[in-house]
C-alpha cells in the first residue's frame, strides 16, 4: 500500500483491538439485558456508562493507531536525509515551540550554521512527513511544532547511533 493510496478506512485493528472492541460490545449488550431484569438499578446505570467511556476510549486510541500507521507509511516511503534528522533532533532538544515557520527557520539556519534555502527546503519536507505541524499560505502565524511520530523518530535515529 503507497501512502498516496492510503484511506482511513483500510485500517485493520490490531487482533488484540478487535478482541477488546468483541468483549466490550458483548459485555454491554449482556449488561443492557441484565438491566432490562433490573430495570432502574443505580449500578446498572453506572456499569453501561463505564462502558461507554471505556469504548470511546478504545475508539479515540484506534484513531490514534491509523493516525500512527500512516505516519510510519509517509516515513518508510520518505527516507529522512541526514539534514532533516539533524534539524528534528535539534528541535526536540532546543526549541521550545514558540515561534512561527519563517521565524523558526532563522533561528535554525543560526544555530546550525546552515543556508536558510536549506533549513526551508528541510523543514517543508518534515511537515509533508507529518513530523512537525507548522502553518503554510492558508493558515499563517500557526506556531511550528514536532508532532508525536517526529519525537519517535528523532528517539529512533538516536537508538539506531547507539
Amino acid at each position: 500500500m503507497s501512502v498516496s493510496s492510503y484511506n482511513v478506512f483500510d485500517y485493520k485493528p490490531t487482533r488484540e483491538l478487535k478482541n477488546i472492541l468483541t468483549k466490550t460490545k458483548k459485555i454491554k449488550k449482556d449488561a443492557t439485558n441484565l438491566g432490562e431484569v433490573f430495570s432502574g438499578a443505580t449500578s446498572y446505570r453506572r456499569l453501561i456508562e463505564s462502558l461507554d467511556s471505556l469504548e470511546a476510549s478504545l475508539k479515540l486510541h484506534l484513531e490514534g493507531l491509523k493516525d500512527f500507521e500512516k505516519g510510519v507509511l509517509t516515513i518508510a516511503s520518505t527516507k529522512l536525509t541526514k539534514k532533516q534528522v539533524l534539524i528534528l533532533k535539534w528541535l526536540m532538544e532546543h526549541y521550545n515551540g514558540d515561534l512561527v515557520y519563517t521565524s523558526l527557520i532563522e533561528m535554525v539556519s543560526e544555530a546550525l550554521e546552515l543556508p536558510k534555502s536549506t533549513v526551508r527546503w528541510n523543514l517543508k519536507g518534515l511537515r509533508e512527513a507529518g513530523l512537525i505541524l507548522a502553518g503554510d499560505r492558508n493558515t499563517k502565524g500557526i506556531t511550528v511544532r514536532v508532532t508525536e511520530l517526529g519525537s519517535f523518530i528523532a528517539k529512533i535515529s538516536d537508538l539506531e547511533k547507539a
